[in-house]
């Protein structure tokens, strides 16, 4: 009797009770992060979105904004990766960039405690008993957030959602908003493996597990690089595969090479890399698998906590990315390269062994920078450059040219791909 009543009406009054004492106590701290949301990312300082709540009926969620306002060439947002700050990334790890939706939780449309709101167009890719997500308000926080939060797979997500939903009770609402203090001030499962928060939901990724083995994509001397820095990761490893019909049934570092690549099409389910050197390769065969393409980071690298990696990229051993680099997706910074604070590389470009990016930097997608070279603070290169080995760069450089030498020098530009850079 106890539970129905909760679940009928004191849930409700739950709500309202903590929810207008909370928005009263932490008023000084919402006021002050809002003052440092304008300073540091601009305004509005608010971000509002339109979600899924109870049943599905769209509402607009208030949170505090934590990333920049970067765009493509066509106008389209850029990647989380290369938006979120870390000034952001702190907003997010002490939950304060949620603290706004106190409001929402007052006026009726969220609740304490529930499955977390996530987009509008994930409506449509639910199971019927996925959606059962939607059968409680949208929650603060929920018991997906405290038992993994953005660490868990969305299969196990949606799993510990329904089971709240059949368990609603105030003795489980207590103990989950006790567990949440202790989730942000460990700072558990704030991001998903190889992304900056959690990889969209695309009808398909609930069935991967976050720790189920990678299959490699490609059996050349770049694999060997990559599968050892899997390994020494600790990542298992399922196979390799490869079109070179000579190569099948071999084993690379002990993997197993299958192939070919086209197999992979038939089972989207699974998490991979590209382990294949060519820039334009890598991106023909990322969009036409629909694997689960993961982050390599070499346990013998140094990742800053404030640069943002993209999915499908490898950071080789003895890599050094500063703060507030942004590299793109599957780029290769490889052994012993340095990339320097603030630095931008653009999606499918490769840094070679030993190469020095200083501050400031920004290199265009596609662009393979050879052994040994050097780029001077805050140098752009556009896309499709081919920079030779030991080459220095002093100059800004146009999209589709190769450039060696020290100082650098120009000795051939392909219009055609200069003209498909800047057309893109």
């Amino acid at each position: 009797m106890l539970n129905r009543f909760y679940r009928h009406s004191g849930k409700r009054l739950f709500d309202v009770l903590l929810a207008g004492i909370a928005l009263m106590v932490l008023s000084p701290i919402l006021l002050f992060t809002a003052i440092m949301v304008s300073l540091k990312l601009g305004t509005p300082v608010l971000f509002r979105q339109q979600r899924p709540g109870w049943k599905g009926k769209p509402f607009l969620i208030n949170k505090f904004r934590t990333m920049r306002d970067l765009y493509e060439a066509d106008g389209t947002p850029m990647p989380d990766e290369f938006r979120l700050t870390s000034f952001g990334q702190f907003l997010r790890a002490a939950s304060l960039d949620e603290l706004p939706e106190l409001w929402n939780i007052l006026v009726g449309e969220m609740s304490l405690v529930g499955p977390r709101p996530l987009k509008m167009s994930y409506l449509e890719l639910y199971t019927v008993e996925q959606a059962r997500r939607h059968d409680a308000r949208p929650g603060l926080t929920g018991w997906a957030q405290v038992n993994g939060r953005n660490s868990v797979s969305w299969q196990k997500r949606f799993e510990l959602d329904t089971w709240y939903v059949d368990n609603i009770s105030l003795w489980l609402d207590l103990k989950i908003v006790c567990m949440t203090v202790g989730t942000i001030f460990g700072r558990k499962g704030i991001s998903a493996e190889g992304h900056s928060t959690m990889p969209d939901f695309d009808g398909k990724t609930a069935q991967v597990a976050s720790e189920s083995p990678v299959v490699v994509i490609g059996a050349g001397g770049h694999s060997k690089v990559l599968i050892s820095a899997l390994q020494a990761a600790g990542t298992a490893i399922e196979a390799v595969y490869d079109d070179d019909p000579e190569k099948w049934g071999q084993k690379l570092l002990g993997i197993e090479v299958r192939g070919p690549i086209d197999a992979l099409k038939t089972s989207p389910h699974r998490r991979g890399i590209i382990g294949i050197g060519d820039n334009r390769i890598r991106q023909k065969l990322s969009q036409e698998l629909s694997l689960q393409w993961v982050t390599v980071i070499h346990p013998f690298s140094f990742v800053h906590s404030s640069a943002r990696i993209g999915d499908g990229s490898v950071v080789m051993a003895g890599a050094v990315i500063q703060p507030d680099a942004l590299i793109g997706r599957h780029c290769i910074i490889n052994t012993s390269s340095s990339v320097d604070h603030d630095c931008v590389v653009g999606d499918f470009s490769s840094i070679g062994p030993g190469t020095n990016l200083s501050g400031g930097v920004r290199i265009g997608n596609r662009c393979m920078l050879g052994t040994g070279c050097a780029v001077l603070p805050r140098v752009r290169i556009e896309g499709e450059v081919t920079v030779g080995a030991g080459t220095t760069v002093i100059h800004d450089q146009p999209a589709g040219c190769t450039i060696v030498g020290v100082a650098s020098r120009m000795i051939r530009i392909d219009n055609e791909n200069a003209g498909t850079e800047r057309a893109a």
